[in-house]
């Protein structure tokens, strides 16, 4: 038995030797500049991105030391040049554009639209749904965006002057959710009617970010949470526990918004959980909290702001500001800008947007250019419009003349500025939140 154990155990040595030398000097990447190491093995990435919790940094520190074209994994270029990004990010005519879906097939979201593998399963599964979440469409369901802001308006009003702490991400999760399940799913959960905001909601999306590394280099662990009932896993893990409830609850709901087959061969496809829900939800949960943040912490940027909405809101409750007037507004759609960019940290570029003051007046045509927080070419996000709207009719109503007097509560800048890539931009670990008192 002992023979046969290391016959299987020298086979493996040799098996992952041999690895590694192909890796180095026989890969079409093996002329990348880059760190040996995580040439070698994806278990550098692994290391840093669970150890350290900061694996974008580590990849700047590489573009610091090698420059603009390195090797961070075996089978990955990372290129960190914005002149390059249209290239990469091309539209369907002008190159089909695969997508190597292994870095998030732990995340329950294998046949989520975007990170569909091949090509033309993407297209197939997209063109269905994109004239759903298109420009024109998202106007015409405009009022039900409306409807919650109004809604998320009066339960903030309730709190004026009574001193209370409120975290306001709690807030701006149960907005963003009500609309999106309307949105996709044709029902209201009514999120925003909750206490508090439904906390529970906001924790099953954005707490479980700390896990996403987890799951995202180690994918049989959520193949096996997948077996746990949820009240199990909460009561051992709870952030795990939220990352099921999340993953169920898009399964439960998705199906209810595809229709048809195009074709024979993706009815398999079709059967599979092609989550929509998933794509969009969390795209654009962050920002609000971010702008939000920056506009309190600074009392002059409030001030302005303030000042540009004063018309435009004159009507508020009773009459909304529709989004293609609200973004006109210059200031507004600095501030929503300023606060994608930021929010879309690993494509922060000092030498394109140096200034949070960037985006008022003449500035440099290139920042526009690169001003890609929904990416750009065949695979951009899908609820980009939909996200658009969310964010300039909240941020209008929240900081009318007179409508809110919020203060920071306990928050600074490092319990809101993404540091870590959870899937989507996320704060350091232990981040308290984005707290507000109402004076």
């Amino acid at each position: 038995m002992g023979g046969v154990l290391g016959c299987l155990l020298t086979a493996w040595i040799i098996y992952n030797v041999l690895v590694v030398i192909g890796r180095l000097y026989l890969s079409p990447l093996s002329k990348i500049p880059g760190p040996r190491l995580a040439a070698a093995t994806p278990w550098y990435e692994t290391f840093v991105d669970l150890w350290y919790n900061n694996f974008p940094d580590a990849l700047a520190d590489m573009h610091k030391k090698y420059g603009p074209i390195v090797r961070p994994t075996p089978w990955e270029v990372s290129i960190n040049d914005p002149d390059y990004y249209n290239e990469v990010y091309v539209t369907a005519g002008k190159r089909r554009t695969n997508y190597d879906a292994g870095s998030r097939s732990g995340l329950g979201m294998q046949d989520a639209i975007a990170i569909t593998k091949d090509h033309d399963t993407h297209e197939l599964r997209r063109k269905p749904v994109a004239n759903f979440f298109s420009r024109p469409n998202v106007t015409r369901v405009e009022s039900r965006i409306s409807d919650e802001v109004r809604l998320l308006d009066a339960k903030l009003c309730r709190l004026k002057g009574t001193g209370s702490i409120l975290s306001l991400d709690h807030a701006f999760t149960a907005y963003a959710g009500d609309i999106v399940v309307q949105f996709t799913c044709a029902e209201h959960p009514r999120l925003l009617d909750g206490p508090d905001f439904t906390p529970q909601w906001h924790k099953s999306i954005c707490g479980d970010l700390n896990v996403v590394p987890l799951f995202r280099h180690i994918g049989w662990l959520s193949n096996l949470a997948r077996f746990v009932p949820v009240g199990l896993l909460r009561a051992l893990n709870p952030e795990v526990a939220g990352f099921r409830l999340f993953t169920l609850v898009g399964e439960g709901q998705i199906d209810k918004i595809k229709k048809g087959v195009a074709r024979e061969d993706e009815k398999e496809g079709l059967e599979k959980k092609q989550s929509v829900f998933h794509d969009i939800l969390r795209s654009d949960l962050p920002t609000s909290s971010l702008i939000t943040y920056f506009v309190l912490a600074d009392p002059e940027v409030k001030k302005r702001l303030e000042e540009e909405l004063k018309d435009i809101t004159a009507g508020f409750p009773e009459v909304v500001p529709r989004w293609a007037e609200l973004e006109k507004l210059p200031y507004l759609q600095a501030c929503i800008k300023e606060g994608l960019r930021i929010n879309r940290f690993f494509r922060r570029n000092p030498r394109i947007s140096p200034d949070p003051e960037c985006w008022i007046g003449d500035y440099d045509p290139r920042m526009s250019r690169n001003f890609v927080p929904f990416t750009k070419g065949s695979r951009n996000c899908l609820g980009m419009n939909l996200g658009w709207a969310e964010l300039y009719v909240c941020l209008a109503a929240l900081f009318r003349p007179g409508g809110h007097n919020m203060s920071l509560a306990g928050t600074d800048e490092s319990d809101i500025v993404p540091i870590f890539d959870g899937d989507v931009g996320a704060p350091k670990r232990g981040s308290k939140g984005f707290n507000v008192r109402f004076d």
